[in-house]
């Protein structure tokens, strides 16, 4: 028998089912189900910052990182990519296979020291850059790998190219290593005056983003201290009087029989009415 109240424990069953884990077993699922939620949600969120919601955005390039004649010379090679980016089409095939297959690598799937966190993106987590496989998919080429990697940061509107790159960006004995980790870490300093120092984005020892563990705990607090009230009539009246809803040019009324579910929507953490199919944002990891 479950130890959570079921909304809890529903919230924490979509969380298991939707993420990718390695191995994909019983023993893997049962190590998951023993995890605190707020250990569930800090995975599901390293897992969840990786993927793109697909909408259009505006391509731009940043000069500290790649020049426009650069740019220029490698614009054919990066059309697939780029065509899609302004077109809003989704990027997840642009994105490592990794995504689809290792969202969360448990202790048994790790089986040398080289492939230890499949799970982490390591730029992403430190500098928050995105990294794209550029190519065509073609019958002899089904995946779209050309070996060139674009480094963007995808914000809401915009598609920001930082760097252009290959596959040594990941490997720390390269001189192309240290090319695209100045590069990055340049960026990330961008809006720092010169001499005050500051702290990228701190990184356990566990690989993931101390950021990302604390959204987990805050997040945890808050199914702690609402999830009993939203059985509450009178708590779910004062919601639906404190947050005037508009949708289609009408205020969405408080339904008779109110269904809420702790729901992620992207990485915005809140409570679900699926009747209505109202959001309820309760915290915003950050703005895409």
């Amino acid at each position: 028998m479950s130890p959570y109240p079921p909304r809890i424990e529903a919230f924490r069953k979509e969380m298991i089912r939707s993420l990718p884990r390695a191995p994909n077993n019983r023993a893997s699922l049962e190590t998951m189900q023993g995890m605190s939620t707020n250990e569930l949600i800090s995975a599901f969120v390293t897992w969840r910052m990786r993927l793109i919601p697909a909408k259009p955005r505006t391509v731009k390039l940043w000069p500290g990182g790649i020049t426009p004649a650069r740019f220029y010379a490698l614009k054919s090679k990066l059309l697939p990519l780029l065509n899609k980016v302004k077109a809003g089409h989704d990027l997840t095939p642009q994105l490592s296979d990794l995504v689809n297959t290792k969202g969360i690598v448990l202790p048994e799937g790790r089986r040398t020291k080289d492939r230890q966190r499949q799970d982490i993106d390591r730029m992403l987590i430190r500098h928050g850059l995105h990294h794209f496989h550029v190519g065509l998919h073609e019958s002899g080429n089904p995946k779209g790998r050309s070996g060139m990697l674009v480094f963007a940061d995808v914000l809401e509107n915009e598609f920001r190219i930082v760097a252009v790159s290959n596959h040594d960006a990941f490997r720390p004995s390269t001189s192309e290593f240290q090319r695209i980790f100045r590069i990055a870490s340049t960026y990330v300093a961008k809006e720092i005056p010169p001499g005050q120092g500051f702290f990228t984005n701190p990184v356990m020892s566990s690989g993931h983003s101390m950021l990302v563990i604390m959204f987990g705990i805050k997040c945890q607090d808050h199914i702690k201290r609402l999830d009993p009230q939203l059985d509450d009539s009178a708590f779910i009246d004062k919601l639906y009087e404190e947050h005037a809803i508009v949708r289609d040019g009408a205020r969405v009324l408080r339904p008779r029989k109110p269904s809420f579910v702790w729901h992620f929507r992207d990485l915005a953490f809140g409570f679900l009415e699926r009747t209505t199919n109202t959001f309820f944002c309760l915290s915003q990891f950050f703005e895409r």
